[in-house]
């Protein structure tokens, strides 16, 4: 066991309980998301060893490739953009998918997944950023209810990525944009995730109402060579 892999995870843990009680929750109203990018199966295995359910993966081609290695009580969650040409690798796999974003993927998933729901995040450009992904807010409405309509997806919530730069407040601006999102679609589901927030600014997104953080290079440190 990597005792330091142990004592990072640790930290965070702490570190999301402490962000939490600012905001008035209790830690188990946060789900950390561990995102391993790059990493080959038997980290994602330690990770899962030590207790963390749910992990977070950008790359159809690397779910692909390390899931049928894993063993546990674990979730998959598919983070990053998802094109149609890959829909059909991932969904054997995951449990999640939290870049919904156009009607042509949902399309795709409608027309391949067969099965229970898969549980579904709207993804939202929040910072109006050009290299982002994500539909606009403007958008966010019309694809929530294409989700929530669909008998392949179960319509669970928001999505969004802080920007790029512009520090704090930038940040939180962006991160409340997406809880006033939640509230426009909130008829939609019984219970809204919100998943924003990665290593640099997850506190500030609990802080602003996260359910979900996305965090891998503070557990993990940099993309593995």
């Amino acid at each position: 066991m990597d005792e330091q892999l142990k004592e990072r995870l640790e930290s965070i843990r702490d570190r999301i309980e402490i962000a939490a009680q600012r905001s008035g929750r209790t830690k188990d109203a946060v789900k950390l998301i561990a995102v391993t990018k790059t990493y080959p199966a038997s980290a994602l295995q330690e990770l899962i060893d030590l207790g963390v359910r749910d992990i977070g993966e950008n790359r159809a081609d690397e779910i692909m490739s390390k899931a049928p290695e894993l063993k546990g009580d674990y979730e998959l969650h598919m983070i990053g953009h998802l094109q149609t040409n890959k829909v059909a690798r991932v969904l054997p796999y995951v449990k999640w998918i939290q870049s919904i974003d156009r009607q042509r993927l949902i399309s795709r998933i409608e027309f391949l997944h067969r099965g229970s729901p898969i549980n579904a995040l709207v993804e939202v450009n929040t910072s109006g950023e050009e290299s982002k992904t994500g539909c606009t807010p403007q958008e966010c409405r019309q694809i929530c209810e294409l989700v929530a309509k669909s008998s392949a997806l179960r319509f669970c919530g928001l999505m969004t990525i802080g920007p790029l730069e512009g520090g704090e407040k930038k940040t939180r601006e962006a991160f409340m944009m997406l809880r006033e999102l939640a509230q426009d679609v909130k008829d939609l589901s019984p219970h809204l995730e919100l998943s924003m927030g990665m290593s640099g600014d997850f506190e500030w997104a609990i802080e602003e109402g996260a359910t979900m953080v996305r965090i891998g290079t503070l557990l993990l440190g940099g993309r593995h060579k």
